[in-house]
């Protein structure tokens, strides 16, 4: 840091300096609170969503499996290529609590019978159960993609802010404290070496003792 001016004015421009880190310091440690709590609401909600989105990846694998064996490997193969198609996603970019985050969104993924490139009726019950499974899977793993992303951005976020925190505290205030302190010590030795001085000044000036004995009164002349 830079050494300011050793005059009245550069102890206030420090003085003032250290009191906007201070409160900016404040400032962060109120933010990061606030990311906090939205990052323990977010991770129990993520924590929900795993956890239905493993019971939804469980039933419909049970589903693909009683499917194979009552339909066979080449009857699903076919209906897999018939219902096959493209998912429009998008990613838009949001923000939230100051947090930039990306937010995935996409239509609703189950389909009816009909809806699937096929007849209905050359859907078997365990095949069309099947189907619908993976697609509520899909459903709950796209809508908790939004909530992933959203939570690794304020676990950065708040990681950062801390850094920022700790910036200020462990090296920009006690920075400017310092030069604050070393300013107010050069001025009270500037004032005391001026009072040295003055008082040195006044002593010179003042008339000595051994000028006023030698003047004597002149008796008149005749």
């Amino acid at each position: 840091m830079s050494r300011g001016p050793t005059t009245r004015m550069g102890l206030l421009e420090v003085r003032g300096r250290r009191a906007v880190a201070a409160r900016g310091a404040r400032l962060l440690r109120a933010k990061r609170e606030v990311l906090a709590g939205e990052l323990f609401r977010l991770v129990k909600d993520v924590l929900d969503a795993r956890a239905g989105l493993d019971r939804a990846l469980h039933d419909a694998v049970k589903a693909l499996t009683v499917a194979r064996a009552l339909d066979g490997d080449p009857a699903l193969a076919s209906l897999a290529a018939t219902a096959r198609r493209e998912i429009a996603v998008a990613v838009t970019v949001r923000r939230v609590w100051g947090v930039a985050t990306a937010t995935v969104a996409a239509p609703a993924l189950v389909r009816g019978g009909d809806a699937r490139g096929s007849s209905p009726a050359s859907w078997s019950p365990g095949g069309a159960e099947a189907a619908r499974r993976h697609e509520e899977a899909l459903e709950l793993l796209l809508g908790l993609a939004s909530r992933e992303l959203h939570l690794a951005r304020l676990g950065e976020e708040v990681g950062e802010t801390s850094r920022r925190i700790d910036a200020i505290e462990q090296l920009v205030l006690p920075a400017l404290g310092r030069e604050a302190a070393r300013i107010a010590q050069a001025l009270d030795e500037r004032e005391r070496e001026d009072a040295v001085r003055l008082k040195r000044l006044r002593r010179r000036r003042q008339p000595s003792p051994s000028d006023d004995s030698g003047r004597g009164v002149r008796s008149p002349t005749r």
